[in-house]
């Protein structure tokens, strides 16, 4: 556990009780115990590595309070989301954290022969099964997001098919429909959209009602999304009655 948490720079709670077959109280007990003996930093759904010298990172990034931030939910829509990829079949996945969920959960029973192409170092790293083929995007690294974005990256994806695009947002709502708050990760999803076959959002209850900066795509142009059982039944029915399809995922049984 603590290897797997330097090596990636954190984990979730989530996450490790998946990777050791545990359940998430086991695996926040354990988490607390190495965070006693000072070699992780507590932080809300999981840990992260602490620096050289046992301290921790003086400025956290983005990435590091979005693996945090409703670890669980994010679990359940990973879990949900891997019932909709077909053994040999071509996905994207993008950089976000409940993507992240969604390799977590086809690492633990791999489709067979499955290709998968994201624009995540912190996705990539993750996959360790040999029948998951893991193609990483090329392009300009944002340590602070851990995202792979710019020309190349967008030139790239709109060279290949992809059956399925994973992607999510930082909000969404009716009228703006899926939003970042970044330019760049919107040109790489925008290609990756019009890469593939089938769309599908990944968006946690969070961010229902909220609309960030850059638009993605209307709500309505993606073939799916998937939220968790958070999500307001009645936020869900408009959604639905506005000519949406929508999966709440489940809860995930521990």
């Amino acid at each position: 556990m603590l290897e797997r948490i330097q090596r990636d720079g954190g984990a979730t709670v989530a996450e490790l009780a998946r990777a050791h077959s545990i359940s998430n109280m086991t695996a926040h007990r354990d988490l607390e115990q190495l965070a006693r003996e000072g070699l992780v930093e507590r932080v809300r759904g999981g840990a992260r590595a602490l620096a050289v010298g046992g301290q921790a990172p003086p400025h956290p990034t983005a990435w590091d309070h979005r693996i945090g931030h409703a670890a669980e939910a994010k679990s359940a829509i990973g879990a949900h989301a891997a019932t909709l990829v077909d053994s040999g079949s071509t996905i994207f996945l993008d950089a976000s954290s409940t993507a992240l969920a969604l390799a977590t959960a086809l690492g633990a029973a791999a489709p067979y022969e499955l290709t998968l192409v994201t624009n995540s170092p912190m996705i990539a790293s993750q996959i360790r099964a040999d029948s998951i083929h893991v193609v990483v995007c090329p392009g300009e690294l944002d340590q602070y997001t851990r995202t792979i974005t710019g020309r190349w990256t967008v030139e790239f994806i709109r060279r290949l098919n992809f059956d399925t695009a994973f992607v999510s947002a930082a909000g969404l709502t009716l009228d703006a429909g899926l939003t970042t708050s970044r330019g760049p990760i919107a040109d790489v999803l925008r290609a990756a959209r019009d890469a593939a076959g089938r769309v599908v959002a990944l968006v946690d209850a969070t961010k229902f009602g909220r609309a960030s900066l850059v638009s993605i795509a209307p709500a309505q142009d993606v073939d799916l999304i998937v939220s968790d059982a958070a999500l307001d039944p009645g936020v869900a029915d408009a959604f639905r009655a506005a000519g949406v399809e929508l999966h709440v995922a489940p809860r995930l049984r521990h």
